[in-house]
């Protein structure tokens, strides 16, 4: 049996699959921009700011973790063969 007569990505879903790379790498990079800025404005009494850091984790590390797992799941769907033979 040969392969060579089709591609082995569909080529709808290798750009897809860019495509919502990149903008998944956009939005990792936007949050990182967004925890590097300033701390947020406690209120007059001192509270406010609980959870600041866990906010910070989940923007930057968090989205990029959630990000790179989306991607493979993805790139492992656009590589699954559609089952036309």
């Amino acid at each position: 049996m040969s392969f060579s007569d089709r591609p082995s990505v569909d080529t709808a879903r290798a750009i897809g699959c860019v495509a919502a790379s990149i903008l998944i790498f956009g939005i990792s990079f936007l949050f990182l921009l967004v925890a590097a800025l300033g701390h947020c404005a406690p209120e007059p009494d001192g509270s406010g700011c609980e959870n600041e850091g866990l906010w910070k984790f989940l923007m930057f590390p968090g989205s990029a973790i959630i990000g790179i797992i989306v991607i493979v799941f993805l790139a492992r769907w656009a590589m699954k063969r559609t089952g036309e033979d």
